[in-house]
């Protein structure tokens, strides 16, 4: 009865989790720890598979590369290319294209992707310019060709490293550095192809972070706040008499004063008004109908929510008598005046701002800048733009001096989406990280030690030699991915062993039983590939590797193309920006709408299938 319980305990938490990373209300990581935990509670597993479960090798050996790759950029090895690209597009543009997608898919084969596309985004932007072409029409292909790259070696994707983990708890051998680097490659040169010949035609052509496009209404929206200044020329007008910019398509969605305590929103205002009206009025006379936030008489301090592009706010800043630095404009005082420039950021998503005060931050006594704008994809914020709490990969537009404004950026907290980073090649320790990684690389190709061993001390070189600094390593590494992989396995062992896997296999061989093993590769491929697109492609990994592997023994198939399909598939994230970090990233920095990833990905992925069906049973001799 107890094992009947935990079996179907075990699929309620299942579907509980996979419903749960649908929503993205709770953070992937915590939604697999507390599956985990739930299960170890009813005893579908107890302490000791818990335990089991943390000293497993992949996690580890991600973390450790996540030191590694961090270790080329903070030695600016990234950086120096990104300049290189920027250099040849002066002598050849079509070339510096070519260059940029073929550095990209190799930088992704052997470093974390992420960073890379982080790092190569304001290139892409710059090098967009002098091509005189929107920066939409690269944004995507460069996420893309980061995805493709990393399913060229065993580390170019942390999917890669946690399903051959997976694979040799089942008993399989480990994988080699190189051996799926022949579909790799496939899955690379058909998909640059598409792109190069179809896809740049189904690309939107818009310029980020200016959003200029036809359709005013759908730009993209930052909310701002302004503060009426003591010496303003707007005290004592209404905002009906003001105009703030020429097309005045802002939105003015709150005024905040200081005699109120709180907004004055339309109730209040509107009483207020009534109020006054009635005292001033003859008697019998009625009021006239007015908008009541628009007619009352602006003070100093007051304080304005505007909701505008980018475009629009720039120049809303030039206006007279309104002050965007709102943590230190005075109401007795005019503002002093300084140099600063405008720039667009987005929230990096392990950065300790996520989940904070927008005045809370204090960014104008750290940095000497502030935040004038921010913008939610396609969602809209409202309210005063201090008490906006931030989530990752929001879009932020900031004010302040060059310099600072660069220290910031280099802090990673919040990742510079306009400006080319500047980051100097360090010509004594950029030649150790190039040369640990490389060594890695080398030995676990050679197998003299399983890449585990090898990537934990590669990370303790880096370290040492001052390649990277002990707290930009721990920095580093994205726990929630770790802890997410650590969750998902949990309730993997639970499947296991409350046989609620083994019940999955059984009743997916009854459907598939009459199938060649071709076409079954080619179902495990496309689940894959489906499930990665709106749940995480760690948690797809970790769930479908053993049940490939269980299907491919029931039917008498070799298990390892089976693998390989997996590992493929959960890293085929094209059709839209949630399922992988880069196409995330992307999104907020291109300006691209959801739509522009179904448009361009969904041939993508049918393209990608289909190579996956051709290449992986020919290249393992499956039949």
């Amino acid at each position: 009865m107890l094992a009947n319980f935990n079996l179907v305990f075990t699929y309620v938490v299942l579907i509980f989790t996979f419903i749960s990373f649908v929503r993205e209300k709770t953070p992937p990581y915590l939604v697999a720890l507390v599956g985990m935990g739930a299960l170890l509670m009813t005893g579908a597993i107890d302490t000791e598979d818990m335990l089991k479960v943390f000293s497993n090798n992949a996690p580890i050996t991600i973390g450790c590369m996540f030191i590694l790759s961090a270790s080329l950029d903070r030695t600016g090895v990234v950086d120096a290319l990104g300049q290189k690209l920027l250099d040849l597009s002066g002598k050849s543009k079509t070339r510096a294209v070519v260059a940029l997608l073929i550095s990209v898919v190799f930088l992704s084969a052997f470093m974390n992707n992420t960073p890379v596309v982080v790092i190569l985004t304001p290139v892409v932007i710059a090098l967009a310019q002098r091509l005189k072409q929107f920066p939409s029409k690269f944004l995507i292909p460069l996420s893309y060709s980061a995805i493709l790259g990393g399913t060229c070696t065993l580390i170019g994707t942390s999917t890669n490293i946690l399903v051959d983990g997976i694979a040799q708890k089942h008993g399989l051998k480990p994988f080699g550095m190189f051996e799926i680097t022949f579909p790799g490659l496939c899955f690379v040169v058909s998909g640059l192809t598409l792109m190069a010949v179809w896809g740049r035609h189904l690309l939107p052509a818009r310029m980020p972070p200016r959003d200029e496009i036809d359709d005013p209404a759908q730009r993209k929206r930052f909310l701002t706040e302004a503060i009426i200044t003591a010496n303003s020329p707007l005290i004592g007008k209404t905002l009906n008499e003001v105009q703030f910019t020429d097309s005045e398509s802002y939105e003015i969605i709150d005024l905040v004063r200081r005699d109120y305590g709180n907004r004055l929103g339309i109730n209040e205002a509107l009483s207020a008004l009534i109020t006054t009206l009635r005292g001033s009025g003859e008697e019998g006379e009625k009021p006239k109908r007015v908008s009541p936030l628009r007619d009352i008489p602006l003070q100093p301090g007051d304080r304005l929510v505007f909701k505008a592009d980018r475009e629009e706010l720039i120049e809303l800043k030039k206006h007279i008598g309104v002050a965007f630095n709102t943590d230190q404009a005075s109401v007795s005082e005019p503002l002093p005046s300084q140099h600063v420039i405008v720039a667009e950021g987005v929230l990096a998503p392990n950065s300790d701002m996520v989940g904070q005060k927008i005045r809370n931050l204090r960014l104008r006594r750290r940095y000497g800048c502030f935040v004038i704008g921010v913008h939610r994809r396609d969602s809209n914020i409202t309210g005063a733009i201090g008490d906006t709490v931030l989530m990752e990969n929001d879009s932020l537009i900031l004010e302040g001096p060059e310099e600072e404004l660069l220290k910031l950026f280099e802090n990673e907290e919040i990742l510079s989406a306009s400006q080319v980073r500047e980051r100097g090649l360090d010509i004594y320790r950029a030649p150790i990280a190039i040369l640990t990684l490389l060594t890695v690389i080398i030995f676990s190709a050679l197998n003299i030690m399983p890449i585990t061993g090898l990537a934990f001390l590669g990370s303790l070189v880096v370290i040492i030699t001052g390649c990277i600094s002990h707290e930009q390593a721990f920095k580093s590494i994205d726990w929630r991915i770790l802890m997410l992989i650590f969750g998902m396995l949990g309730i993997g062992t639970a499947m296991e062993k409350t046989g609620a896997m083994a019940l999955l296999v059984e009743v997916t061989v009854g459907f598939v039983r009459d199938l060649g093993p071709v076409a079954v590769l080619s179902i495990v491929y496309l689940l894959c590939a489906v499930a990665t697109e709106i749940i995480t492609n760690n948690a797809v990994a970790v769930l479908m590797t053993p049940i490939a592997i269980a299907l491919a023994t029931s039917l008498g198939h070799d298990p390892r193309p089976f693998v390989v399909a997996v590992m493929f598939g959960a890293s085929a994230s094209f059709s839209t920006p949630i399922g992988y970090q880069t196409n995330t990233f992307v999104y907020s920095a291109g300006g691209y709408k959801f739509k522009d990833f179904i448009k361009v990905g969904l041939p993508m992925n049918i393209m990608m299938w289909l190579i996956a069906t051709i290449v992986i049973p020919y290249y393992w001799g499956l039949k």
